[in-house]
């Protein structure tokens, strides 16, 4: 064979060899990449979707290469994130304020961080991971029926201990479930602690002081219904916010039915002291209206209520009924006055007597003279009269002054009615001439132990005063009825009647309202003399708008006998 065979022979040769290896590669590409696209479960690539010229054109391996060094490079960034990630987990977990383990289904304690070690474990335990969380945490030899981290495993669900004392201090543990198993069951939970100590402290503390401030209020409130003053409390509008029992028995108000309204509507005799301006007031009068058509005096005391930081917030009114305290003060400045005057009236009419009765006894003399001309027996007998009229005056002076002696009074057996008609008869003429009718009305009474020309002059003295304020053409009404231990005696006329304000002075002696000449001013202040050595009151009736009515009462004979008194 020539050279240039031998050549082309070789050539062909070659071409076969390389053939059979390229096939050979192809082969070999192909079952790796099958194999990398079985191992990311990708069918399996057949020659008639790719043959081996494409196969090899296409470099499979080499993307595949370029792939895997894409994904290594991203895997290697995610690691590093996630490493970053757990760093930072750890150092939350470690740095939180509340303590935190993790414990798996057989309460075996995988991790814990810092503070569930320095809150729930001993500080001579040193190993706390791969132990029991009953035996580190709670020192006891198995889980007990209040643990959270077995109601986790139990139920799957997270798991609430309010309060649990360990070690001196409160806590308050939270399970949640971490991981579960293939079939549902919790492997897993996370236990929280926390700290509650000084919110158990705080708590108990408001308890104790809310107890105490309810018992505080209820004293306050106790203390305030038995108070016998009346109390209110208003807002900053003047309406009703609280009230005692009292203040609703004072005013004759449902002060309930108006709470919240304006205190104005249920008492309008408050209003002035609510004025925005009138500020705390003390010891103010007010007359209040009751429902009885009465006059109720009361004292009045308004306080401001203010705030820590002295805005107001409203007013207190305190108030209590002064009327018979009132009543008392007059009638005992009223008997101070009389006892000075009748002190004064003594003097006087011891030091008037004996000139009187020098008088009265030489009048007498010269009118005993049978040559004394007319005229001057007219004027003897002038002097005489105005002399015996002085004379009883002073008697009248001397009684009411107590300077008659009790030996001189003849105390007995009396029927008041008998007393009244024998001195109806004295003053029949006069009511018949003023034209007066008398009406009485005398109910069977009991016998009074007294003086029967006293209480002569007790009826005659009340009864004149009655006809002397009618004047003419009126009626004078005489009663008498039983009380119990006491006989009342009414006297009423239809005159002008008497004015509120001169209404306790008319026992006042000299003071009298009638024109000069008409009277001495002794005749009342002598009944209430009598009336009282009697051991019995007299008073005038109130609420009236014409005409007086003077109510005596007296005890009776019975009543003095079983009380042993003595009389004046």
């Amino acid at each position: 064979m020539s050279h240039p065979d031998e050549e082309r022979e070789a050539l062909r040769r070659r071409c076969l060899e390389l053939e059979t290896e390229i096939r050979a590669y192809a082969r070999y590409i192909r079952d790796k990449t099958n194999f990398m696209l079985e191992v990311i479960g990708t069918k399996s690539l057949e020659e008639d979707e790719l043959n081996d010229q494409i196969l090899i054109k296409l470099d499979p391996i080499g993307i595949v290469a370029r792939s895997f060094r894409q994904i290594l490079t991203n895997l290697n960034q995610t690691i590093d994130e996630l490493r970053e990630a757990k760093n930072e987990l750890q150092a939350i977990f470690d740095a939180t304020g509340v303590g935190i383990s993790i414990i798996d289904r057989h309460f075996i304690i995988e991790r814990c961080n810092e503070k569930q070690r320095e809150m729930l474990v001993d500080p001579d335990v040193e190993q706390v991971s791969g132990r029991h969380c009953y035996e580190v945490y709670c020192n006891r030899s198995g889980p007990t029926s209040g643990c959270p981290a077995l109601d986790s495993f139990e139920t799957g669900k997270a798991a609430l201990v309010r309060e649990v004392q360990k070690k001196g201090r409160w806590f308050q543990l939270v399970t949640t479930p971490f991981s579960r198993s293939e079939d549902g069951r919790v492997n897993r939970v996370i236990e929280v602690a926390m700290d509650i100590t000084e919110k158990k402290k705080v708590e108990d503390a408001e308890k104790e002081l809310r107890e105490f401030c309810q018992t505080e209020r209820r004293k306050l409130a106790t203390v305030i219904e038995s108070l016998s003053e009346g109390l209110l409390v208003v807002d900053e509008e003047a309406r009703i916010v609280s009230y005692n029992l009292a203040a609703e028995a004072l005013t004759e108000q449902r002060l309930g039915e108006n709470r919240h309204r304006p205190l104005v509507e249920a008492v309008a005799e408050f209003a002035p002291l609510l004025h925005p301006e009138a500020g705390n007031v003390q010891g103010v009068e007010v007359t209040l209206r009751t429902c009885k058509e009465a006059d109720l005096l009361l004292s009045v005391n308004v306080r401001c209520l203010s705030d820590h930081e002295g805005r107001p917030l409203g007013r207190v009114l305190t108030f209590r009924d002064i009327t018979e305290e009132k009543k008392r003060a007059e009638l005992y400045h009223r008997a101070e006055k009389l006892a000075s005057i009748g002190q004064l009236s003594a003097g006087v009419a011891h030091e008037l007597n004996t000139p009187l009765g020098s008088v009265l006894g030489y009048a007498r003399l010269l009118l005993k003279d049978k040559n004394l001309p007319d005229h001057l027996k007219n004027w003897a007998e002038i002097i005489a009269e105005q002399a015996k009229k002085s004379s009883t005056i002073i008697q009248g002076l001397l009684r009411f002054a107590r300077q008659s002696s009790p030996a001189q009074r003849c105390l007995e057996d009396c029927q008041i009615n008998e007393v009244i008609q024998r001195t109806l008869r004295v003053l029949s003429t006069e009511l018949g001439k003023r034209k007066i009718e008398l009406i009485s009305d005398l109910q069977p009474v009991p016998d009074l132990l007294a003086d029967p020309q006293e209480l002569e002059q007790l009826v005659l003295n009340l009864t004149m005063n009655a006809m002397q304020a009618i004047g003419a053409s009126g009626s004078i009404r005489i009663a008498t009825s039983p009380s119990g231990d006491k006989v009342v005696l009414k006297i009423t006329d239809d005159g002008p009647g008497i004015p509120e304000e001169i209404r306790f002075r008319i026992f006042d002696p000299f003071f009298t309202t009638k024109a000069p000449g008409e009277g001495t001013g002794l005749g009342l202040s002598l009944c209430s003399g009598i009336v009282s050595d009697l051991g019995g009151t007299i008073d005038i009736a109130e609420g009236k708008k014409r005409g007086a009515t003077f109510i005596v009462s007296l005890p009776a004979r019975h009543a003095v006998a079983n009380s042993g008194e003595p009389h004046a």
